[in-house]
């Protein structure tokens, strides 16, 4: 019964927002299991909105960034706020779709459902954000800021990273949790390859730039 109702057409988007949550905790279980962070990269991607926020008028902040600083993006995780999102979108459209059945004798349209279930879940994932950030414990969350990875060392994992086009790397937090960030070299010259132990030497919005680094005891 309940399967078939997931299974419906006008379900359908929220159905899917559910399944693709079962598939993200099972691939980030696994990356706690094998002790990597597999979607702290996407912490890297967000806008600083915290206190190292970079805007050009502190007196007046752009929509967007408070919409984002409402939502508590970037307080939890990018994973957790996007579980949340994809759980409450999930959650609310079937809850919708089956009241305006029960009161119309049929759902609405998917896309036309899926307007209202936006604008209802919004509240939803800031509240969520909120209260995971004041449960989830410091050393458990790769919520770090972003500044306080410079000066720690680094290794380059995909591809190579040269002046302009940064590449893929891991860095280790005062947490011992793992990120993964974009990496460029601080030297126009240098160019490192994938393995490339290196040091953050510097932040410029979303990527770091590195000098190389010789020991290989700065990275474990």
């Amino acid at each position: 019964m309940f399967l078939s109702y997931l299974n419906e057409t006008s379900n359908f988007p929220f159905s899917v927002s559910l399944v693709i949550v079962a598939i993200l905790a099972l691939i980030e279980g696994i990356g706690l299991v094998i002790g990597a962070g597999i979607f702290g990269f996407l912490d890297g991607l967000l806008p600083d909105i915290d206190l190292d926020i970079d805007v050009p008028d502190m007196t007046a902040p752009s929509i967007g960034g408070q919409f984002l600083t409402w939502l508590q993006i970037g307080r939890v995780p990018v994973i957790f706020s996007l579980i949340v999102f994809l759980v409450a979108f999930g959650l609310i459209g079937l809850f919708l779709q089956g009241m305006v059945t029960a009161v119309f004798g049929a759902p609405l349209p998917a896309l036309l459902a899926c307007i209202p279930v936006l604008v209802l879940s919004m509240p939803v994932l800031s509240v969520g954000n909120r209260v995971l950030a004041a449960i989830i414990p410091r050393d458990e969350t790769s919520a770090v800021s972003h500044d306080s990875l410079i000066g720690k060392p680094a290794v380059i994992t995909g591809g190579e990273a040269r002046n302009d086009y940064p590449a893929q790397g891991k860095v280790k937090d005062q947490y011992r949790q793992t990120h993964y960030i974009l990496i460029e070299p601080d030297n126009d010259q240098d160019i490192f390859p994938q393995g490339q132990q290196v040091l953050l030497v510097r932040r410029h919005k979303s990527i770091y730039f590195a000098i190389p680094i010789e020991s290989d005891g700065l990275i474990d």
